[in-house]
């Protein structure tokens, strides 16, 4: 309740809202307005009895929102870092979620900044009202070395051509404005990265104290909301939007398809799961192999379609699969086979010759869809849940042809077979793209995130032009032949 005399809260419809292009924490995509502040304000505002919807929000430059809040009129601006500067000349909500300032600079440019005493003579981009430019301003920057811009793209452009050295702005928004004018969310490599500021609702300071105190005890309740899984209503939003705090929450599943996932003394490893852990050291997701669990492929596929947090891979992208699940790659080709015993002398020349064998293959795994294709009557196929069981079907005599892929199948025979020189390819089912896919609820944010850290991974190349990708390849060269 507000002291006797104080003004009663001010109903929410008489302020005005603004805030910038900043993302992830608000931003227009699609001409709508999104992020983590945005969705927070109509959960508050909607806790508070009186919901501001997205489209009450005025989108514009921060410099104009910033004196439009600091000269008052019943002003809310969204998100503003909470500085000693600034703290008398707004009334604060928050903090929203903390955010991180760093120096972006050009891939090809060989810059390396240890701390603010490496910044002498480099020319730095910065947006006019921003905190970044007072904290460098604090680190003892010379003012000369600052070039003031109001718009991110055309900083973007200036240190493209060389005209300034490097951009101070944040991690996650600079990346996102990187994509936008680049293409490459990854156009652009971090070489200092400041302390964390939080980011605030700042109020103009003729908004009654009554107004800014409900709005702050709203937020507060999100945190103590949870529901059965122990997460709140605020760690749900901002795993929407922050990928490292999205991706860490949800559950990692492949099967054993060797040389691209399978266990080894007790923990996941192969091509995928390298390259998996290299996404998750790209993005800052605070999780590992060892998060990921091997399951049968039928089992996985029931958990990602049932589940609204599951990624599942390496799974083959085809038409029938497409609209289930959201993709993130292609990572790698896989060659699918027929194998056969050498004493057989079996010879396919054409998929008509199919229709005449049992033919095994693993339950719900691509090679049926490639099978019925090729007109292989569905009973024809004989399925089990795992490589290791149709392999021992095919050494048992129970089938006459094991469909798989080329790597995961000599894989899978080297570690059980008899003899695996006993078996040889005897037709060439297909060639496919491999990926990861994810439940359908999972947030577009988090799964665009996970595919420019996977593009990363694979074309972003050292200053000895070798990819991490490239290097996770060499590293399993000696399982088969990798595509």
């Amino acid at each position: 309740m507000p002291p006797p005399g104080a003004p009663p809260p001010l109903p929410l419809g008489n302020l005005t809202f603004y805030t910038e292009e900043m993302a992830p924490y608000n931003y227009v995509e699609e001409g709508t307005l999104q992020g983590i502040a945005v969705d927070m304000l109509e959960v508050i505002t909607e806790e508070m009895g009186e919901k501001v919807t997205r489209d009450q929000v005025h989108v514009v430059p921060w410099t104009e929102g910033y004196q439009a809040a600091l000269t008052g009129n019943n002003t809310v601006l969204f998100t503003m870092a909470r500085l000693p500067w600034r703290e008398h000349s707004f009334k604060w909500a928050g903090p929203v979620y903390a955010y991180t300032n760093v120096l972006f600079a050009r891939q090809d440019w060989d810059i390396v900044i240890t701390g603010p005493g490496n910044l002498e003579g480099y020319r730095i981009g910065v947006i006019v009202d921003d905190a970044a430019a007072q904290e460098l301003l604090a680190f003892g920057i010379d003012p000369d070395q600052l070039v003031y811009e109001t718009e991110v793209p055309e900083i973007i452009r200036k240190t493209s051509s060389g005209e300034i050295d490097l951009w101070c702005y944040t991690e996650a928004a600079g990346r996102y404005f990187a994509r936008q004018e680049t293409g490459n969310f990854y156009a652009f490599k971090v070489v200092y990265t400041f302390p964390d500021w939080e980011g605030y609702y700042a109020f103009s300071t003729d908004v009654p104290d009554s107004t800014v105190q409900a709005f702050q005890q709203a937020l507060d309740d999100l945190r103590e909301d949870r529901d059965a899984g122990g997460i709140s209503t605020y760690e749900r939003v901002v795993g929407r939007h922050i990928p490292a705090v999205g991706l860490a929450n949800l559950n990692y599943l492949t099967e054993e398809c060797a040389p691209y996932n399978y266990q080894e003394d007790g923990v996941p490893a192969g091509i995928s799961v390298d390259v998996l852990e290299a996404v998750f050291q790209t993005i800052g997701v605070n999780r590992s192999r060892s998060d990921v669990r091997i399951v049968p492929l039928a089992d996985g596929f029931r958990a990602v379609q049932q589940d609204g947090s599951t990624v599942l891979f390496s799974i083959v992208r085809t038409p029938e699969r497409e609209p289930l699940y959201q993709w993130a790659g292609p990572f790698t080709k896989a060659r699918f086979v027929l194998f056969a015993p050498v004493s057989r002398e079996i010879t396919i020349t054409s998929p008509a010759d199919l229709d005449q064998y049992r033919i095994g293959a693993v339950r719900d795994s691509v090679e049926n869809t490639l099978l019925t294709r090729l007109g292989v009557n569905a009973s024809h196929i004989i399925t089990e849940a795992t490589p290791r069981e149709v392999l021992a079907l095919l050494e048992d005599g129970q089938i006459d042809l094991w469909a798989t892929g080329d790597l995961a199948g000599r894989h899978q025979m080297t570690m059980t077979a008899v003899d695996p020189n006993l078996y040889e390819i005897v037709y060439t089912l297909s060639e496919n793209d491999v990926s990861f896919i994810f439940s359908r609820d999972v947030p577009d944010p988090l799964v665009n995130a996970f595919q420019y850290a996977l593009d990363a991974v694979i074309n972003q190349e050292d200053a000895g032009g070798i990819s991490e990708y490239e290097r996770i390849i060499n590293r399993y060269s000696g399982v088969g032949s990798l595509p």
